[in-house]
């Protein structure tokens, strides 16, 4: 996932994804993509991100 903008951190999170080890031929994630939403959701737009995302996931440090 890419983000791009003036708020955004810079910089990579978390690992690169190895192009060996593969789940039925595609890359395994490490960072579950609920975490990104939360992040933007409770920093940027200072929502509730379990209400939005059913769910309790961790914050990333997205926004600078």
């Amino acid at each position: 996932m890419f983000l791009v903008g003036p708020m955004v951190r810079q910089g990579l999170i978390g690992e690169h994804p190895s192009m060996t080890d593969l789940d039925d031929g595609d890359l395994k994630y490490k960072i579950d993509f609920r975490s990104v939403y939360a992040g933007i959701l409770e920093d940027w737009l200072s929502a509730d991100s379990r209400a939005s995302l059913g769910g309790e996931y961790r914050k990333l440090p997205i926004l600078a």
